[in-house]
């Protein structure tokens, strides 16, 4: 008998979702369908056009037979080699993070605690000078091949639709008709579906990607956790305008009085989101689903929780919650043990990609009533660690399931200007002239590699004309 896997949301999180499971689980014993489930949108959040994919999706990709020159090309998008954030420093100067590495450590000893030995003894270090990504972004230079760690922009319609396509090639369905309705047990379980045309659906299990309306997990697990005291910015709003000359090779976000700005370059055009606390916009709250998993029911995607998106973390927290599906996959449409551990990880996820949003906030040094406050709100107790240690001696303390490195957060804190006050002791066991030549190496290697690519404009001119 197959087993059918009912995923809730015909939109980009669903089909993620059904290209995932049908690449992984045996035709012969399940089958992967998709419903419509009626509200339109990403399943992600739908807070623009335009989404960011981060690096993380590579792999997925390239499983699906897609490269990101095929995704750029297919889909009018661009390529991200960081995020610049503009007035976010009390100082005024701007903060690039960026994909991949920054320095590399030597005998052991992180890069960012090596520069902090070199500053300590009077040399002016910025670790995004040691970025190939960083240093790439500032020269505009950059080509589609290239082995450098980048995101991309893509619209959302025409990559769901390459997403779509590779789902159905992979084996999965799309049901007759959109969905009506839903018979649920007093246990949670999803015992029947019913589709519009009159049909239904027994599921085995149910993925509900259907956005923050989470039409089915709204009703087996109600509860969640409420978010906006740390991040309150509930407003977002999105335009798309025309832009000259080359695109950058980066996400640009600048801090406005009320929140911020982002713009994602694409060819001809800027994508614009302002996200905001108050005001006109759509509105959102930072949430997460308490039981992600309850039943036979996986919440995934917006449905699961909703983080503002000053950073690409929606898609890297739904493939992370896949790839933990997957490795947990139920014997039956009960599996409370599986469920109990799914949520453990979806939550430790979730409030990591959290902390590290809250934690932009709280070094920010900009002015006003919106970031005074940030900085004064009490932090939560992981992210208080962190900051606390990092503030000390530029050490971090890291969690289970975290979505972001201990290097993007060494970096995230020394980009937004805060500086460790001593740096890690063991840094004194190599020879002050030997840092300084291997971060003068590492800055050349860098250089030069940078210098081989060509201008990004250059580099997208070629590949659009590609057939």
């Amino acid at each position: 008998m197959t087993a059918t896997v009912a995923v809730l949301g015909a939109n980009l999180c669903g089909w993620i979702a059904a290209a995932a499971l049908a690449q992984r689980l045996p035709r012969t014993s399940y089958r992967v369908v998709v419903i419509d489930d009626g509200t339109g949108g990403d399943g992600l959040g739908d807070f623009a056009p335009v989404i960011a994919v981060p690096p993380a999706l590579a792999s997925f990709h390239a499983d699906l037979g897609l490269d990101a020159a095929t995704l750029v090309r297919m889909t009018g998008g661009g390529h991200a080699l960081g995020v610049a954030f503009g007035g976010w420093r009390a100082d005024g100067a701007a903060a690039f993070l960026s994909y991949g590495e920054t320095g590399a450590p030597l005998e052991g000893i992180a890069f960012h605690q090596l520069a902090g030995r070199l500053r300590a003894a009077g040399h002016p270090v910025r670790l995004a000078d040691h970025a190939l990504s960083a240093v790439a972004a500032q020269a505009g230079r950059f080509a589609p091949g290239a082995p450098i760690a980048h995101a991309l922009h893509l619209p959302v319609a025409p990559y769901e639709a390459l997403l779509r396509g590779a789902a159905l090639r992979a084996g999965a369905e799309r049901a007759s008709a959109d969905f009506v309705d839903a018979e649920i047990a007093a246990n949670g379980i999803v015992e029947r579906l019913t589709l519009a045309d009159g049909t239904g659906i027994e599921p085995w299990l149910v993925l509900d990607c259907s956005g923050t309306d989470a039409r089915i997990a709204s009703r087996t697990s109600p509860a969640s956790e409420d978010w906006s005291r740390w991040l309150p910015c509930n407003r977002t709003h999105a335009e798309t305008v025309p832009a000259q000359g080359a695109p950058p090779p980066y996400t640009q976000v600048d801090a406005q009085d009320a929140g911020w700005t982002a713009t994602w370059p694409l060819d001809g055009a800027d994508v614009r989101l302002t996200c905001s606390m108050g005001g006109t916009g759509k509105p959102f709250r930072a949430a997460r689903r308490v039981e992600a998993w309850r039943g036979n029911c996986v919440a995934l995607g917006a449905a699961a929780g909703l983080l503002e998106p000053l950073h690409p973390t929606a898609l890297t927290l739904l493939l992370r919650s896949l790839a933990q599906l997957i490795q947990l996959w139920p014997a039956g449409p009960e599996a409370p043990v599986e469920a109990a551990a799914f949520n453990r990880t979806v939550a430790g996820a979730l409030q990591g990609a959290r902390d590290f949003l809250i934690a932009h906030y709280a070094v920010a040094g900009r002015a006003g009533a919106l970031w005074d406050d940030r900085r004064a709100a009490s932090l939560p107790g992981p992210l208080a660690a962190k900051y606390d240690l990092f503030a000390a001696r530029g050490r971090l303390p890291m969690y289970d399931d975290e979505v972001f490195e201990e290097e993007d957060w060494a970096v995230m804190f020394d980009a937004m200007g805060l500086m460790p006050r001593r740096y890690d002791a063991r840094a004194d066991i190599v020879p002050l002239a030997a840092i300084e030549r291997h971060l003068a190496e590492q800055r050349a290697r860098v250089i030069a590699q940078v210098r081989a690519l060509p201008p990004y404009a250059q580099a997208m001119a070629a590949l659009r004309t590609r057939a």
